[in-house]
């Protein structure tokens, strides 16, 4: 059993024979016939609407918001799932849309053929009826047909019907009751054919709603006259023979304990027809390609690209193929892009979507030599759905800066190609570049595949595939197609199913099945059931204003149940009530007091709750084992909460969503929240920003502005509602982050944020105090993670800010008065211990403003250049002082040569030697220096003085023997006269040895050989 819906459109050259493929046909595009899209279009929701009482319920976004099994919304019935299930309610009886549909992976992928026949599209829009518990079989057949013949005037003489035929495995009959009312619409007996439950049943998945369904298939041929002999075509693949409609009829659940079938309370209609497939058809094209949704997208192309136009070639062998293959994939993902971008997704967070976005990129950069083509196809797409899909024309500057990013990311993703990616691409041409560049293991896997040559890919070598190389199942199944292997993904879900279940099970595990143990024997006992946790209380707090703290309510309850985890001393305590705060929303849980009431000897005793957990509406407070506090079920207890662990929680989930709200104020680009976390200590904000880099102007503004709201005292509301009360396109959400139908909290904080959110949050801004950013990092291109503190906290980050601010601006003052060299060395002393504090202040909890911190380093690393200057000029003094000194000490009467360490060269950062041999013209001179623990040494001899057994080199060959060093004459000069030792590192500990050892030498080896 299948959750089955119908593809994108298939429309086919009517005189082409059936069972091949299209890859020897050329469509010629004629001018346009019939109505326009938006014509056939309107008329669908205006049948419904206007002739049969439908409420028009508009497209929903492409992100499901509510359903975290799907990636994309791939079906008209996505937003009308809960309704089927019964978790929400109808949002009327009878309903109308057309809805945007994105398939591009899992079950329904048709990503891979797009552009190489003329009916498969990443992104489509599907035409739907339904009926939530009105009209049924009769109704929904009755007016598809007096649509498709009455308003639409599709030849009745080419339609097939099918409808359910029994299946003996699910123990239902043949849907007779559909055939009959076909029958009754005058329909011949021979086009209304049985099928089973492959093809005519419809399910949402293993348990839950199902029913079966009718399909109306349309014969577009002409060649074999709608003989008898169609009929067996109808269902078998055949490309002019093919599905327009499916209606499906919800009235049966299947049970998820023994698959069981039962009928539905309520029975409802879903059905969905494909607009592409519809309009072509309509328009008289033998191709989705050539109706009026595509080809302005590719005159667009054409008219930048200066290419061919577009000939609507499929044949493979033609020299037109690849370009007009090109021409479908790149107006195929420019309408998907467009539809994905103007619903708020974000390529980093889908990878999908930046897929399809970095393959056509590539077929930009390539066929059409135009890298800019997506600025000029996104924009022909509006044109043509942007009246239809509003949120398409209001966000396209949005979409435009998102795709200019991400086109400069893979530009410098390419540029750093590597040989192995450029061999890999030669060797394997069908893969794309955008994924063999985005893939950075596939060389190693694809290496392991042709050493093993597998014939099958079992459970652990695909999980391997997955962990060790980072793969995703379409690029696997796509290496399967190239090296002949085929993947056993059933395999692989019992794989990681004994992974999972041989791990150690975890406290939730536990909890859980006790949870359920306690439930059955509760039930055998009295037949009563165990109630989740009331826990609305959590959200029943004040804010007092004396104590500058939030106070919770205490909650009298009574224990529910009591489980004890011996192995780590705790007891987990469930409650009928809670006022306690479960981590969620990225904002950690409470932690508090357990007051129990008044025992045998009257008196009340209390433990300290350490942490709290939910597990599936139960809500379990851990306190750790103490004997001496009798606890047991039924007992009567007060829950309460720390009022400061909460409050700092509670500041800080409120500054969270103040600066989610102004960093995109300020910065002023796209992007979303990739996470976010809320502790006691602070908060963190990842986001996704299409840009390089934030200027650090910015980041001040972002905190000034945050400052500001607080100081407003902005209000803080929330408001409580189901998604069929939103706009979602009109709040901040995270991508991808799946939401509840009901109970939806929205935290408006006057009229600066306006997010969904589940966490506590301050009543006015004013009572967050103050804010402070104390880091901002980048952990890849376009992802930033904002660190920051509210409340007291932010009071002594900005108060540690002023102090070190000063600080840096003293220093400054007496960097630039004081000249002398030893006064500059303490200055530069100070300045490396506040650049210290600077750097590694965070380690040791020394947290300091963002922006402070980052310009008083900008300011001690220009002083350091500054001084460094000024030392180097100052310093190389030294050097003139201590030479001078000592040839005043040791006049040529009574020293016939010198052999001297250069004591300075300890402060120095750099030494000239030859800057010390310049005084010493009239006899031989040795000089020895050491700057961080590098050892250099040059000897000077007069050309008068030299002789055989006398020259600079045989003087200097003695030290460096003890540093076991290199000697070599300054290019150009005489090694007899001049001559440079190497530098060599040393360690501190073994200079003064060394030096004593090199300097003995020298002069016992001049003592015997100076003339």
């Amino acid at each position: 059993m299948v959750f089955r819906l119908i593809s994108a459109p298939k429309v086919f050259l009517s005189s082409y024979p059936l069972r091949k493929s299209t890859s020897h046909v050329r469509y010629v595009s004629v001018p346009s016939a019939g109505p326009s899209s938006n014509e056939i279009r309107q008329r669908f929701i205006d049948y419904f609407t206007v002739k049969h009482n439908h409420r028009l319920i508009r497209s929903s976004s492409l992100i499901p918001y509510n359903d975290s099994t799907i990636a994309f919304v791939n079906a008209g019935m996505n937003q009308f799932k809960n309704v089927f299930l019964g978790a929400t309610d109808r949002p009327c009886p009878r309903a109308v849309n057309s809805q945007k549909c994105v398939r591009v992976g899992g079950k329904h992928n048709d990503l891979s053929v797009v552009g190489t026949d003329s009916y498969h599209h990443t992104f489509f829009e599907m035409l739907g009826n339904w009926s939530f518990g009105d009209y049924f079989k009769r109704e929904a057949c009755q007016m598809a047909w007096d649509l498709l013949t009455n308003v639409y005037r599709i030849d009745a003489g080419r339609v097939y019907v099918t409808y359910f035929g029994g299946d003996a495995r699910l123990n239902l009959p043949a849907d007779d009751e559909c055939r009959e009312i076909w029958l009754s619409l005058g329909i011949p007996r021979n086009r209304i054919l049985p099928f089973g439950a492959r093809d005519n049943f419809w399910e949402m998945g293993n348990s839950g709603p199902c029913g079966p369904c009718t399909e109306i298939h349309l014969d577009l041929s002409d060649k074999y006259g709608h003989t008898e002999a169609r009929r067996q075509f109808v269902n078998a693949g055949v490309p002019d023979l093919t599905e327009i409609w499916n209606i499906v009829f919800i009235q049966y659940n299947r049970s998820h304990v023994d698959g069981s079938i039962s009928n539905l309370p309520q029975y409802h209609v879903d059905t969905g027809m494909g607009l592409e497939r519809l309009v072509a058809h309509l328009q008289g094209k033998m191709s989705n390609y050539d109706t009026d949704l595509f080809r302005p997208i590719f005159d667009r192309i054409q008219k930048v690209s200066k290419k061919d136009p577009y000939s609507g070639c499929f044949a493979n062998n033609d020299s037109h193929y690849e370009l007009d293959t090109a021409y479908r994939i790149v107006a195929d993902h420019s309408r998907m892009i467009t539809a994905c971008l103007a619903d708020g997704m974000f390529p980093s967070q889908n990878h999908k979507l930046r897929r399809i976005i970095r393959k056509s990129l590539a077929l930009a950069n390539g066929t059409f030599q135009y890298p800019q083509l997506l600025q000029e196809t996104i924009p022909a797409v509006v044109e043509i759905l942007g009246d239809v899909y509003p949120e398409m024309r209001t966000n396209l500057p949005t979409a435009l800066q998102i795709i200019d990013h991400e086109r400069q990311s893979y530009d410098l993703l390419r540029s750093k190609r590597s040989t192995e990616t450029s061999d890999l691409l030669k060797r394997f041409p069908q893969l794309d570049e955008s994924e063999v560049l985005e893939h950075a293991g596939l060389p190693g896997a694809i290496k392991e595949l042709v050493q093993t040559s597998p014939t099958v890919l079992v459970g652990s070598s695909i999980h391997k595939m997955y962990d060790t190389y980072g793969l995703d199942e379409e690029l696997l199944v796509k290496l399967g197609e190239l090296l002949k292997f085929s993947l056993d993904f059933r395999d692989y879900d019992r794989y990681v199913r004994a992974l999972k279940d041989g791990h150690k099970l975890e406290l939730a595990s536990k909890l859980q099945e006790r949870l359920s143990a306690f439930q059955s024997i509760k039930q055998s006992l009295d037949g009563a059931r165990l109630k989740p946790t009331r826990d609305e209380r959590k959200y029943n707090y004040t804010f007092n204003r004396e104590k500058g703290v939030y106070d919770v309510a205490p909650c009298p309850t009574r224990v529910s149940l009591l489980l004890d985890d011996e192995t780590h001393r705790q007891l987990h305590v469930v409650t009928e009530q809670s006022n306690f705060y479960c981590e969620s929303g990225g904002q950690q849980g409470d932690i508090g007091r357990l007051v129990i009431e008044g025992g045998s000897d009257g008196e009340s005793k209390s433990v300290d709750i350490v942490a709290v957990s939910v597990h599936n509406g139960f809500i379990v407070h851990t306190i750790e084992s103490q004997p001496n506090v009798p606890l047991a079920g039924g007992d009567r207890v007060v829950l309460q909460v720390d009022s400061n662990r909460r409050t700092k929680l509670t500041v800080h989930h409120t500054a969270t969503h103040l600066l989610n709200a102004v960093v995109r104020k300020i910065v002023a680009l796209p992007m979303c929240q990739r996470s976010s976390a809320v502790s006691e200590r602070g908060l963190r904000l990842e986001l996704a920003i299409s840009g390089d880099k934030i200027a650090l102007d910015q980041v001040a503004a972002v905190e000034a502005e945050v400052r500001a709201v607080i100081n407003r005292n902005e209000p803080t509301s929330v408001n409580v509602c189901s998604a069929s009360e939103l706009d979602f396109g009109t709040i901040t959400t995270v991508p991808g982050e799946t939401y509840p139908d009901r109970g939806l909290r929205v935290v408006t904080i006057g009229d600066v944020s306006r997010e969904l959110c589940c966490g506590t949050h301050a009543i006015a801004t004013g009572e967050l105090q103050d804010f402070a950013i104390t880091n901002v990092t980048q952990s890849k291109s376009g992802c930033f993670t904002f660190h920051a503190v509210a409340g007291q906290a932010a009071k002594k980050v900005h108060y540690l800010g002023t102090q070190i601010l000063n600080d840096v601006n003293q220093l400054r003052q007496e960097a630039e008065v004081n000249e002398k060299p030893e006064d500059l060395t303490i200055v530069e002393t100070r300045m490396q211990r506040l650049k210290n504090v600077l750097l590694t202040g965070t380690d040791n909890n020394i947290h300091l403003p963002y922006c402070v911190r980052q310009r008083c380093l900008d300011v001690i690393n220009t002083l350091y250049q500054k001084l460094k200057h000024r030392s180097r000029e100052s310093l190389r003094e030294l050097i003139d002082i201590e030479m001078r000194n000592l040839i005043e000490q040791k006049p040529p009467t009574s020293d016939r040569y010198i052999v001297h360490f250069l004591e300075c060269s300890i402060i120095l950062d750099e030494v000239q030697l030859s800057k010390a041999t310049r005084y010493c013209i009239d006899r031989p001179v040795l000089v020895i220096s050491i700057t961080d623990n590098q050892v250099k040494a040059r000897a000077t001899v007069p050309r008068s003085m030299v002789s055989e057994r006398f020259n600079a080199e045989r003087w200097l060959s003695v030290v460096a023997k003890t540093f076991k060093a290199q000697t070599s004459a300054p290019k150009g000069q005489d090694a007899a006269e001049v001559c440079n030792m190497k530098n060599r590192k040393v360690t501190t500990m073994h200079f003064e040895a060394m030096l004593e050892t090199a300097l003995r030498a020298a002069k016992q080896f001049a003592e015997e050989n100076v003339p």
